[in-house]
């Protein structure tokens, strides 16, 4: 509504068939919303009978679009979207997405589990490749920039997390649909499982030792026991699960997705959902909803609809949400759909399932370093021959660490910070403050095929990061000779 009100100030008062009008998109909008705060009330009476009350969010919704007017935009079809959509506003309390996507699980239907999983992994790979574009034209790189991409690794435990939960059941029927050659399931599957991929296709699809630990969330996924063990939480089990679940499901089915993949490449005039530009799936529905102030509004298309390929009417629509009297050209340019980042999207993705399936490709990744976890006093002579981690890649607020050069300094809150959005591999209180390894490790060093070693870590701290990178931290010299890895520039 303030957004109505300031477009009309910008440019022309609405006479009362046109407030009119705006009012019901409002209200339509307000019942969306009550809809998708309901959809995350269906396990309140307990587990039993969820699926029924999902049927009635959509008996709801399927009313309101019968009984409003034909000129106002249908702006979500099915309630299954509207569970994904009632999480997309950021919050700091990050277990309640897993504990819903464990209702999820548990609870509904397989049909209604997929159609959500489909939802899930598109809204929010579509909010990571807007991430992906705005932060590249601010800095002026390419999407492949090393800055770039490690900025996006470090920063999205959260949404690497939950994409790895949705598309772990789709991987499964799109691998059950392979096998009983239901073609247009398959297709369906691929699209979104090519979606949930491709914000960091070389991650997903080829580096998935180190997506697992990109993935981990320390304080929600790990604890410690009553006798002082490290030990996973029940989130941080099934999280670890389906990580592992993960790698053996997309490593079977490679070839045919790429295979697949070939049918989503943009096309110039036509719409692809690599193109689609937004901050939260929330804002989309806000797009639509201010663009009926304007008399020629498209209604024919809803929110599922962002998320498909279409043809030059769609794109015109996508296109055409901020073509408002009230922004400047220069924002409108910002936000035009972006054809050449569509391309650029679609062709990592087709690479890196190349990459995958080709002989000579696969065996060119490069080999992943590890991490050793050594006591203070290592009495084996190969432990020299391993550099120490850097210490750029450790911060610390305890200034006796930093005056030791164990550490860079590093001011609390914003560690603190790092340690609840899943931005370090390791994190711990020490007398003086806080101590934290950052993941960029595992892209500057493991995923470069670099051993390090760390040295002196607390007991429980060294469990801690054991269990945070599965595979890649070790606490034990290997017995034969050490292979040649490339050093680690100090």
């Amino acid at each position: 509504m303030i957004r109505g009100f300031h477009l009309w100030r910008q440019t022309r008062w609405p006479g009362r068939n046109g407030r009119v009008h705006y009012a019901h998109t409002l209200f339509n909008l307000y019942v969306v919303r009550c809809l998708e705060l309901l959809s995350m009330r269906l396990w309140d009476p307990g587990a039993d009978g969820a699926g029924d009350r999902l049927l009635q969010v959509q008996g709801v919704l399927d009313e309101l679009w019968t009984n409003t007017p034909a000129d106002q935009p249908v702006l979500v079809r099915d309630a299954r979207w509207l569970i994904q959509m009632a999480q997309s506003p950021a919050t700091d309390e990050l277990g309640a997405y897993f504990e819903v996507a464990e209702k999820i699980a548990e609870t509904l239907s397989k049909e209604d589990r997929i159609e959500i999983h489909k939802a899930g992994v598109r809204m929010a790979a579509g909010h990571l490749r807007s991430q992906i574009r705005y932060a590249s034209l601010k800095k002026s790189v390419s999407l492949d920039e090393k800055s770039l991409v490690l900025s996006t690794r470090n920063s999205n435990a959260l949404d690497f997390a939950l994409l790895i939960q949705d598309l772990v059941p789709l991987l499964e029927a799109y691998e059950h649909a392979c096998h009983s050659d239901d073609g247009q399931k398959r297709l369906e599957l691929a699209d979104a499982i090519c979606q949930g991929v491709s914000p960091d296709p070389e991650l997903f699809l080829n580096r998935v030792e180190l997506l697992g630990a990109y993935s981990m969330i320390e304080h929600l996924f790990i604890t410690t026991d009553r006798d002082g063990h490290v030990v996973y939480t029940p989130l941080g089990q099934r999280h670890v699960q389906l990580v592992q679940e993960y790698e053996a499901r997309i490593g079977r089915v490679s070839q045919p997705l790429h295979d697949d993949c070939l049918n989503f490449r943009p096309v110039a005039g036509a719409y692809s959902p690599y193109g689609v530009l937004y901050g939260f799936s929330s804002d989309l529905i806000e797009h639509m909803a201010l663009k009926t102030l304007q008399p020629d509004a498209v209604k024919d298309f809803s929110l599922e609809d962002v998320f498909a390929g279409g043809d030059i009417n769609t794109l015109a629509w996508v296109s055409g949400w901020r073509k408002l009297p009230h922004l400047t050209p220069e924002v409108e340019k910002l936000f035009d759909y972006p054809q050449q980042f569509a391309e650029d999207i679609f062709e990592r993705i087709e690479h890196a399932l190349r990459r995958g399936v080709s002989d000579g490709e696969a065996n060119a990744v490069v080999q992943t370093g590890r991490l050793f976890v050594l006591p203070e006093h290592q009495a084996d002579p190969k432990a020299s021959l391993i550099p120490d981690l850097p210490i750029a890649y450790i911060k610390s607020s305890d200034m006796q660490l930093v005056a030791a050069h164990k550490a860079d300094a590093y001011d609390e809150a914003p560690l603190l910070s790092d340690r609840r959005e899943g931005r370090c591999v390791l994190s711990y209180k020490t007398p003086g403050g806080w101590v934290a390894i950052t993941k960029a490790i595992l892209t500057e060093v493991l995923g470069a095929g670099r051993d390090v070693k760390i040295v002196g870590l607390p007991p429980v701290a060294a469990g801690v990061l054991k269990l945070m990178c599965p595979n890649l931290v070790l606490d034990q010299l290997p017995t034969t000779s050490m292979p040649n890895r490339f050093p680690v520039d100090q």
